[in-house]
């Protein structure tokens, strides 16, 4: 049912707004969260729906191997904690290992271009998809849901293909968010009309991933950045906007939010030091398989504070 859709997870960057944490490590994918890593539970919605093609973006070839070593499913290892009867550990580190027809390519972003030329340079190792744009700092918990929210949004994405989505949540401050304002995507608005703020997974049209990459070929041959570049970089709100005022609008193509259910569906997001700390505090608290362990830990701290 995905065969025609490729999942790009967009791990470039420095890492600075999680350091110290994410100081001597490849990329703050690889943190730790919960009993796995901000990548494992990225991976794991994508796994869960039937996700087959992903592109991991990273900065430099270092960080590749860096993945490829970190996604290589250690089974000596697995074998080894079962021997010693350390079960419960090895169920957690076999819950990572990805399923052997899982395609993972890796594409190098050399220069801090912006999210479109993520977007540009991703799309030219799967010219003939559609795609899933992640930020691994926008993670999602599914739990009380039927389905993981990337399926959801992706399968609402399938009944039209000529629609671009984002994610949208209400937020009383969408200051530092991409709004939608008459057709067009406005990034950290100083006076905002929509109290929905962007955020990913986004769902991106092929047509509209054509024109990215040609773009991303002229920045390559020119060293200039398109027109509708705002902020320095040339970001993926961007590409959408600049693909709708080229003929995207007129040939039927769209940009619309598609609501998050915070009923069904909770944001987590981990895009700095002490948003990834709320964050882990509260997945070590409802979903480790030593939430009861860690509760009991928690609660003598708060009663000891008392």
């Amino acid at each position: 049912m995905y065969e025609n859709i490729e999942f790009i997870i967009a791990c470039g960057g420095k890492s600075t707004r999680n350091y110290p944490h994410s100081q001597a490590i490849a990329h703050k994918c690889l943190l730790p969260f919960g009993d796995v890593r901000l990548i494992d539970y990225v991976l794991k919605d994508i796994i869960a729906m039937g996700g087959k093609h992903i592109t991991i973006v990273c900065s430099d070839a270092s960080t590749v191997q860096a993945f490829q070593q970190a996604l290589t499913p250690p089974a000596a290892v697995e074998a080894k904690l079962r021997k010693f009867g350390k079960n419960e550990i090895a169920d957690v580190l076999k819950s990572i290992f990805l399923p052997a027809d899982i395609d993972i390519k890796y594409v190098i972003q050399e220069k801090p271009l912006g999210t479109a030329h993520v977007l540009g340079l991703a799309h030219r190792v799967s010219k003939n998809r559609h795609a899933v744009l992640i930020f691994p700092d926008d993670l999602i918990d599914s739990t009380k849901a039927s389905v993981p929210f990337i399926k959801q949004i992706t399968d609402s994405f399938l009944k039209n293909p000529k629609q671009i989505l984002l994610t949208g949540v209400r937020k009383t401050d969408v200051s530092n968010n991409a709004v939608l304002q008459n057709g067009r995507l406005i990034e950290k608005p100083k006076e905002p009309l929509s109290d929905i703020a962007g955020y990913s997974p986004c769902l991106f049209p092929k047509e509209c991933l054509d024109y990215i990459e040609e773009q991303t070929a002229q920045i390559e041959k020119t060293g200039v950045l398109p027109d509708q570049s705002v902020m320095g970089e040339w970001v993926y709100t961007d590409g959408i906007n600049g693909f709708l005022d080229h003929n995207g609008e007129k040939n039927g193509f769209f940009v619309q939010m598609f609501l998050l259910n915070p009923q069904e569906y909770v944001l987590l997001d981990t895009g700095n030091l002490e948003l990834y700390e709320a964050a882990l505090i509260r997945e070590l608290l409802m979903h480790s398989r030593f939430l009861k362990q860690n509760r009991a830990i928690a609660q003598q701290i708060l009663n000891a504070d008392k």
